[in-house]
């Protein structure tokens, strides 16, 4: 769709930057490039309830591999390869190559962390942790969105919130425990000014009074006022009558558009830029119109 074009000027994708980088791609591989040391085929069970998964709901996480003799060898994420392996020999054409992690042989804290990232049974706490340190490791935003099998956009939402509890010890306390606060509802009040009424709202949040999107709209209620140069329209196309600017503080997206426009050609741009993000990232945002 034309308008969705529109996005690609306001969604810059911003790394960490660090004094150091971590070697490492995701990429698809073809099953036969790729090989396990040992004979494991009866050193694991459950592979083809584990296959069928795959096969309904897609590979959720990469498996880890390293070069080696030409070809490339498991490192981690030995079942998924197995249990992909046995869809190959189903139907060859749809699953032909796997999503890998690619990473140095010999580069075992990161990938010790890659392993804690992708467990289904993370607590928020260690979540942060491992997400801190792959950071402190020099891989950026891009890589552990990639490890992680999620968007970019995603992680540096999550992000927002480990930056927040990283300077606030208070913070921290509420994801130090499995209360139901998470990484995301700490990002999500990271507009809020009053230190207190953020607080008061994960404290709800944390008693399991409030739903995430509950805890959402209030924050959005609390948040600071925007300010002129939040509205500052940023053109998108030359002569474009709509433009666009996405305020990443609080998540909104402002569209500036001249009195041409009418109120269902507005609407309809915004729902499908509203649209656009909920599926691709996952991510909501609000829609306000400023006429020019």
């Amino acid at each position: 769709m034309a308008k969705l074009e529109m996005l690609k000027n306001v969604r810059e994708r911003a790394g960490t930057k660090d004094s150091r980088s971590v070697s490492l791609t995701v990429k698809d591989i073809p099953i036969g490039d790729i090989s396990i040391k040992g004979n494991v085929r009866t050193e694991y069970s459950g592979l083809e309830e584990l296959a069928a998964s795959i096969k309904q709901y897609g590979l959720l996480q990469p498996i880890t591999v390293y070069a080696e003799g030409g070809g490339f060898t498991v490192k981690a994420g030995h079942r998924r390869y197995m249990a992909y392996k046995m869809l190959y020999k189903q139907e060859p054409e749809r699953f032909h190559s796997i999503r890998c992690i690619v990473s140095d042989a010999h580069n075992t804290v990161v990938i010790q962390l890659i392993e804690n990232v992708q467990r289904v049974d993370l607590s928020q706490i260690d979540l942060f942790n491992a997400l801190s340190s792959l950071r402190e490791q020099g891989m950026t935003l891009g890589q552990i969105a990639g490890v992680m099998g999620k968007s970019e956009w995603y992680v540096k939402n999550l992000f927002v919130g480990i930056n927040e509890i990283s300077r606030d010890e208070e913070l921290q306390s509420y994801i130090d425990s499995h209360a139901g606060v998470t990484i995301q509802d700490i990002a999500e009040t990271s507009t809020i000014p009053d230190k207190q009424e953020r607080l008061n709202l994960l404290e709800e949040r944390k008693m399991g009074t409030i739903s995430r999107s509950d805890l959402r709209q209030r924050a959005r209620e609390l948040k600071s006022p925007k300010s002129e140069e939040d509205f500052e329209p940023i053109p998108i196309v030359e002569r474009t009558k709509i433009s666009m600017k996405l305020c990443e503080s609080s998540r909104e997206i402002i569209l500036a558009a001249d009195e041409a426009v009418s109120d269902g050609q507005f609407l309809a741009i915004g729902e499908d830029v509203r649209k656009f993000f909920v599926l691709h990232d996952n991510y909501d945002l609000e829609i306000a119109r400023k006429d020019t």
